[in-house]
């Protein structure tokens, strides 16, 4: 059965827990792409690229939670969140093969057709969930994955309409895993890396969790030895990015550069994730995400922590 939909012209009536596209300027939209520099490699699209893309053809996913996508999303788009991809509690490490192929076949990815990822972008209370589901499809091997840039507060100030209530049906996609080994991050592999030249652990949370607070179900507090650390947040001032020479500055300073290897990691690989997103973009070749992160290594005492 198709679910009920109502179309909300932004230009006009705004559904409530809807910000329209004048309230999303008077709480500050999110910087331009254009402000940001070239890419890379092209991971992050404005909403005119967005949309290019989406008359072609792409899937649309939106990472939000399903309250917030039931309260709007992009026309057509599949909600998709991160838990729905792994199994059980306090798990990041994705699931196998048949659950991530059935959850995505079922939003409708094809493969050889690209994917428009948004979420919300830094509004309080997110993760980077667009990053994680941008990091697990290129990890599965997808080629065409990009990232709605300001996500979906970018598209309601730009005038974008928005579709309220549950998901339409769609046509099955038919996507294939094929995992790209390099993307992802094991446990042994990082065990391996720790105090290895030219390898550097990244450590996404907050100070306090760093420094020892177990804020999220670890297993004991503290961070993996040898990891530096660059909170996913400090790479924003307010809703907006920060300038690419200033992102790439902070990551100068800490010692990473694009020619090493970069393990991300955090509490279950979804903060981790979106950084992951961004290192991409500044070109950083060998950058992994490790979504087992501090849930499994606090897990097994045999493991050291910081």
């Amino acid at each position: 059965m198709l679910a009920l939909v109502a179309v909300l012209s932004l230009g006009g009536l705004c559904a409530a827990g809807v910000i329209c596209p004048a309230q999303a300027q008077e709480r500050g939209a999110p910087g331009g792409l254009e402000a940001w520099g070239e890419q890379e490699v092209e991971v992050f699209v404005d909403v005119a690229r967005a949309r290019a893309l989406m008359a072609e053809g792409a899937a649309v996913l939106d990472a939000r939670e399903a309250s917030d996508f039931r309260r709007g999303h992009l026309p057509g788009a599949a909600n998709l969140p991160w838990t729905t991809l792994v199994r059980g509690e306090k798990q990041g490490a994705l699931g196998d093969d048949a659950l991530v192929e059935a959850r995505l076949r079922e939003a409708g990815v094809r493969a050889g057709t690209p994917v428009v990822i948004y979420g919300a972008w830094r509004a309080p209370g997110t993760w980077g969930e667009e990053g994680r589901l941008h990091w697990t499809l290129e990890y599965l091997g997808h080629r065409q994955v990009k990232v709605l840039w300001g996500g979906v507060q970018a598209w309601e100030a730009a005038g974008g309409e928005l579709e309220r209530g549950g998901q339409g049906d769609r046509a099955a996609g038919d996507v294939v895993a094929r995992r790209q080994e390099g993307r992802r991050a094991t446990t042994e592999e990082v065990v391996a890396a720790v105090g290895r030249k030219g390898a550097v652990l990244l450590d996404t949370r907050e100070r306090a969790e760093y420094e020892g607070r177990a804020r999220y179900g670890e297993s004991r507090g503290g961070h993996i030895p040898g990891a530096v650390h660059l909170w996913w947040e400090d790479l924003f001032e307010g809703p907006a990015m920060k300038p690419r020479a200033e992102i790439e500055a902070m990551l100068r300073a800490r010692g990473i550069t694009p020619d090493q290897e970069v393990i991300a990691y955090c509490t279950g690989g979804i903060r981790s994730g979106f950084v992951y997103s961004v290192l991409r973009a500044l070109g950083y070749a060998q950058v992994s995400n490790y979504d087992a992160s501090m849930w499994e290594w606090t897990r097994h005492p045999e493991r050291a922590v910081e």
